[in-house]
């Protein structure tokens, strides 16, 4: 198996492991949204301190879904790389 075979199953496999978690297109997920809105809810938590508490929590769930499609993006970027790779030789 070539080295663009084996990128390119391994990006189709994050990218499938990406939809079953719902981050299809994370930059746009109205899924994740509702992630952190569970800590600043009537039924769990309100109050300044709890404001404070979701907006700390989104930004770290917006980081993480930065690096489940950064790692998408590395890969798509690796495929064509490898494609000018065996091109050349």
């Amino acid at each position: 198996m070539s080295e663009k075979e084996q990128l390119t199953e391994l990006k189709e496999y994050v990218d499938r492991k990406n939809c079953e978690i719902g981050l299809v297109n994370p930059y746009a997920c109205t899924i994740v949204e509702g992630l952190y809105g569970w800590v600043n809810a009537s039924d769990t938590w309100e109050g300044p301190l709890a404001d404070e508490e979701s907006e700390y929590t989104k930004g770290e769930i917006d980081a993480l879904i930065a690096v489940f499609a950064g790692l998408s993006d590395d890969l798509a970027t690796a495929i064509a790389n490898a494609e000018s790779s065996e091109e050349s030789d």
